[in-house]
């Protein structure tokens, strides 16, 4: 593998010419101490204390009207390799090519990562030390005010001669297809999302089950004031194919007090399902399907898909300070109320639909331009229904820190 890279980077500096090129890194390693992340913590529980790290070497190629990327990174645990050892862990995060045809419309095609609106609903999930990309085919079109992106992927896990069985990957979408459209007018824009997303069923070769997520979204900004609100609904066929009816909605309204503080205050509602009624079929649970699961609902994650909840939703109303006054630093306070979208019941009887309170202090200082530092620190004070919802009776102070440096040099550029 590195044998390749190396011969592949030879070969695109011979052939550079008038085109632009660039070779830069990333290199992010991250101290965690977990004490009731993403689950509570019991009494006889032990704190958890690693480092993960990434590491990138991108490749970005441009020359007349194609742009090429190639992404190879590495993502280890300190010490899960064995000294001495040649463990293979290399592999592709990005390769892709983009031709543009046109003035306004252009095509990718390969393995890329991508980000569209507020990155909840699809998103690289930049936060996982893996992150996501997509094989498929994008399509572009720009004009002015107003912006169009289509994404469509088939996925098969080996050449065949007949049949598109998926059974090989069967926890992944078969096929995918998004649709954003963007219209802005001076301080306004309004858009549609929809996407598509199929998974084959368990136990058959050539049966699939199809999703459907549309929703729109509005912003107003300006100088000061940044409003947004969204809504969506989810039908179709859930992965294990029960009927689905579900929605999301979410608002939030930032004001900036000069270039001292920015204040936050917003609320997310994802549909759930009432566990009081026994002789509903439905899924009524919302799906943030390829987005972000970090930060949204507080950075301890104990919320991020239907099942952390029993498929009873979720209620989020939070208030952000963000502190921007200092240079060079950025220094964040989020406070979280967390409740339940929908009836829980256990052992029988109807619980209280709070779960609990979360507040997350995170300061960021840019220390020049190839190196970032963040550390945080996230307590959570939960209720009884979250350890019914856990399964775990709580034991003292659910606690979560992190320090991450970010050193992002560039070895070439022409």
């Amino acid at each position: 593998m590195r044998k390749i890279l190396l011969a592949t980077i030879l070969t695109i500096l011979f052939f550079t010419g008038k085109a632009q090129f660039k070779i830069d890194a990333e290199y992010r390693p991250r101290f965690e101490l977990r004490d009731g992340y993403s689950t509570l913590k019991a009494e006889d529980s032990e704190p958890a204390y690693f480092v993960t790290q990434r590491t990138r070497l991108n490749l970005n190629h441009t020359y007349n009207n194609v742009t090429s990327k190639l992404s190879v990174q590495d993502y280890r645990v300190w010490g899960d390799s064995k000294l001495k050892a040649d463990d293979s862990g290399v592999s592709v995060f990005e390769a892709y090519f983009k031709l543009k045809l046109n003035d306004y419309w252009a095509i990718t095609a390969g393995r890329q990562a991508i980000n569209i609106d507020n990155k909840r609903l699809f998103s690289a999930a930049n936060w996982n030390q893996v992150s996501t990309s997509h094989d498929g085919l994008t399509f572009d079109f720009t004009k002015e005010l107003f912006n169009f992106k289509m994404i469509t992927a088939f996925n098969q896990s080996k050449v065949a001669n007949f049949g598109t069985d998926y059974s090989d990957q069967i926890s992944n979408y078969k096929f995918l297809n998004v649709i954003w459209i963007e219209k802005k007018i001076e301080n306004l824009s309004f858009a549609n999302l929809t996407i598509t997303d199929a998974y084959q069923k368990d136990s058959t070769t050539n049966t699939d089950y199809y999703r459907f997520t549309t929703g729109g979204i509005i912003k107003y900004k300006n100088d000061a004031n940044d409003f947004q609100l969204r809504g969506f609904y989810q039908t179709g066929k859930n992965k294990i194919g029960q009927d689905v009816s579900a929605f999301y909605t979410s608002a939030s309204y930032m004001h900036k007090f000069g270039s001292v503080l920015n204040l936050t205050g917003g609320f997310e509602y994802m549909s759930g399902n009432d566990l009081t009624d026994l002789t509903n079929e439905k899924d009524n649970a919302f799906d943030i399907l390829y987005g972000a699961k970090h930060w949204f609902n507080g950075m301890m994650d104990y919320f991020s898909t239907p099942k952390t909840t029993h498929n009873a939703g979720l209620v989020d109303g939070y208030l952000k300070l963000d502190f921007t006054k200092i240079e060079n630093w950025k220094l964040s306070t989020h406070y979280h109320y967390l409740a339940l979208a929908n009836n829980y019941i256990y052992e029988g009887e109807k619980q209280d639909k709070f779960l609990a309170n979360e507040i997350d202090l995170v300061a960021t200082w840019r220390m020049n331009d190839i190196i970032n530092l963040q550390l945080g620190y996230g307590m959570l004070f939960g209720g009884k229904t979250l350890e019914y919802v856990k399964g775990v009776e709580g034991d003292g102070l659910q606690q979560y820190f992190f320090t991450m440096i970010t050193v992002k040099p560039t070895f070439f550029k022409n």
